[in-house]
């Protein structure tokens, strides 16, 4: 149950909406204030540089408090105890101060909440009495326990990824061998991909808070199995021995960029657009240190000069299209495209048949687009 109601959930998220749209110059400054007006209030939250600041001051004092009283223990039984105690307490703290100041996000919550969820790991490995084998994956497991119940209580972002990371980690720590090790940790993206994108009945405003943890899903599927990024920035690498599973995985690399490329562009999803954008970018760097081949100096401006061209055609085909768009993508900057800002001309803007939305009616917040994007160009508005 999420430490916010439904409806101020909801309203939060149409507010983010609107600050999207306004960003994208895609309403006039009347018809946002006007619609600002008709939502009401959202909860309190504070600028990123604000919350980065509060973010680290408090995840210092977190960790200086826990070293401070945890130095002169000796058992791991009393340490782990104790680690738990501070984890509850840290999630005291935090709850308090959301529910005294009703704030959605400022930094400080975020840093108790997020030394919590280490702590209760730290505690759970601790406690366990497993011999250092199976440490980490205890610990690993924990946190992604704990990390999953964050999400599910506050609805951080991050705390999605901090699942999927912990629960990589997990895997890697059985040592069932590279190869192996390599297959499981892309079925296991790849089946939590599937989770977050087919959910049914998952609400709008849940989809495009998971949106993160879909881009990194969807990059990390190929990057578990490319053989060669421990190669990539070297100069004169051996290769990876080019074997059955090395050709599949060589394959793989490419496939699977492109299959994410594609559903991105017919689902107007811009996380798995960038997913398949940097992972066929990756794998293209891939090749050399896959065949061994030397590398050379002159090889990123050739890389650039290919992107350049490859973006300059991509541009020349979308503004030949009606109205400069095709299929609802334009090469116009029409805003913040986080994550992926970069790929903005490649991304777009998902704007088929949308225009700014009128001032007047019963509902000024709507709109047809994709599946998923920002600029509020999805779901039922």
């Amino acid at each position: 149950m999420r430490i916010f109601p439904a409806d101020l959930e909801e309203r939060a998220f149409r507010h983010n909406i609107l600050n999207d749209w306004r960003t994208a110059r895609l309403v006039s400054a009347e018809t946002s204030a006007a619609i600002a007006a008709e939502l009401g209030e959202p909860p309190a939250q504070a600028a990123w540089p604000l919350r980065v600041v509060l973010f680290g001051f408090a995840a210092l004092c977190q960790g200086a408090a826990f070293a401070l009283f945890a130095k002169d223990l000796r058992d791991r039984t009393a340490v782990g105890g104790f680690a738990v105690l501070a984890a509850a307490l840290s999630i005291i703290a935090a709850e308090s101060l959301i529910r005294a100041l009703k704030v959605r996000r400022q930094g400080a919550e975020e840093a108790l909440v997020a030394g919590a969820v280490l702590m209760t790991a730290f505690a759970a490995e601790r406690l366990s009495g497993t011999d250092y084998h199976f440490e980490t994956g205890v610990f690993s497991f924990a946190l992604a326990a704990a990390a999953a119940a964050v999400y599910v209580r506050y609805g951080y972002r991050l705390a999605a990824i901090g699942v999927a990371v912990a629960l990589g980690v997990f895997v890697a720590a059985l040592e069932y061998g590279d190869h192996v090790t390599r297959v499981l940790l892309a079925l296991l993206y790849g089946a939590l991909l599937a989770a977050v994108t087919l959910w049914p009945d998952l609400p709008r405003r849940e989809r495009e808070r998971l949106e993160i943890a879909r881009f990194f899903l969807a990059l990390s599927v190929p990057l578990c199995l490319n053989l060669s990024l421990e190669h990539v920035t070297g100069g004169y690498g051996s290769g990876v021995g080019m074997d059955w599973f090395a050709w599949a995985t060589f394959a793989a690399i490419f496939a699977i960029p492109a299959c994410w490329l594609a559903w991105g562009i017919s689902s107007r999803a811009r996380s798995l657009v960038w997913a398949g954008s940097l992972g066929l970018l990756v794998s293209f760097c891939s090749i050399k240190p896959y065949f061994g081949w030397a590398r050379h100096s002159w090889d990123p401006a050739v890389l650039g000069i290919e992107l350049a061209a490859l973006s300059l055609i991509l541009k020349r085909w979308l503004d030949a299209g009606p109205a400069r768009r095709r299929g609802g993508f334009s090469s116009e900057d029409m805003g913040n495209s986080e994550p992926g800002g970069a790929l903005t001309l490649l991304a777009g803007v998902v704007a088929a048949g949308s225009a700014a939305p009128g001032s007047t009616g019963p509902d000024p917040m709507k709109g047809k687009g994709g599946d998923f994007g920002g600029g509020g160009a999805s779901g039922s508005y």
